[in-house]
């Protein structure tokens, strides 16, 4: 008995030595980086700064006083045809989301403290675009809607997954002539513009079919397909360079269907340990573009201005 106790207490000693000089467990806060996630948001934001300066400002002249709004909302003869509004959504949307994302799952930061001040970031920079449009352009009041619309909508999408896992907001974009033609002949400012291609620009709201999980042991195309409703502009901006015709101006608003290419590169990537570099780019670049000529309208309205349409800028 007494050498079965003995032994009993080697054995003990043993595995407590073992586990004293065993390598700790892994401490999961040591693959984030708060200061560096915060340094990224910040370059985002100074490299968003520099170009919108370069592509909007550095050729503008001021107008040498404040101009407030004036641009109109959605009218058929207003700046853009309204698809600029649909822009500020989307781009302070798309920037918020971002910076969700890297403070949360690189940072660290608590993803709803990340979402609010990401939202915040968002929405101030866009608030202070309005303010140096006013002494270039005119402040919006319809643009700075669109910017809260945006950052409301990044912080539903962040918070409720449920909700992001219904919808998107999306953007498909391919060069128009009218762009294409100003890289090539305009100056420096329509060249870098890329942000005002409205007539190369359709904004989507997207609803997901695999979203729908009573139809995930039929097939897996719903995973593929989404209902959307969408709007575009065409004609309105970019203005043709100089010597160019202008293009006829429309409106359109229509229902339609469209290729969910973060829902084809989830399936593809379906085990995010085997892929996770590629399943977080794709799904991350697919939750705000739309992939080219994907999309497809199957009822629609369009109209064309009754007159003069408005001009302006950013």
């Amino acid at each position: 008995m007494r050498s079965r106790g003995v032994r009993r207490a080697v054995a003990l000693i043993l595995l407590l030595a073992s586990i004293a000089h065993a390598d700790p467990l892994p401490d999961p806060n040591d693959d984030k980086h708060p200061v560096a996630s915060a340094a990224i948001v910040g370059g985002m934001y100074v490299g968003f700064s520099a170009w919108a300066y370069a592509a909007w400002y550095a050729k503008h002249k001021p107008l040498g006083y404040f101009k407030w709004g004036g641009d109109g909302w959605l009218g058929d003869r207003t700046y853009a045809g309204g698809a600029d509004k649909f822009g500020h959504a989307w781009a302070t949307m798309g920037l918020a989301r971002a910076g969700t994302l890297v403070l949360s799952d690189y940072g660290g930061y608590d993803h709803r403290t990340a979402s609010f001040v990401s939202a915040g970031l968002a929405e101030t920079l866009f608030f202070f675009v309005e303010v140096k449009d006013g002494f270039f352009y005119e402040f919006s009041f319809s643009d700075l809607t669109g910017d809260t619309c945006g950052a409301v909508a990044a912080l539903l999408l962040d918070n409720f997954p449920r909700l992001d896992e219904m919808f998107d907001y999306r953007v498909e974009y391919f060069p128009s002539h009218e762009y294409l033609d100003n890289v090539s002949h305009g100056n420096g400012y329509s060249r870098l513009n890329i942000a005002e291609d409205y007539s190369g620009e359709t904004y989507l709201l997207a609803y997901h079919l695999g979203s729908l999980h009573a139809l995930d042991d039929y097939a897996p195309w719903p995973k593929f397909v989404d209902l959307t409703l969408g709007f575009e502009t065409r004609g309105y901006k970019p203005s043709p360079p100089a010597g160019y015709p202008p293009n006829e101006h429309h409106q359109s608003m229509f229902i339609g269907v469209s290729f969910n290419a973060q829902g084809f590169f989830d399936w593809l990537f379906t085990s995010p340990s085997q892929h996770p570099t590629a399943r977080k780019i794709t799904h991350g670049m697919f939750e705000i573009f739309n992939l080219p000529y994907t999309s497809h309208d199957v009822l629609e309205y369009s109209r064309s201005p009754t007159g003069p349409v408005m001009s302006g800028g950013a």
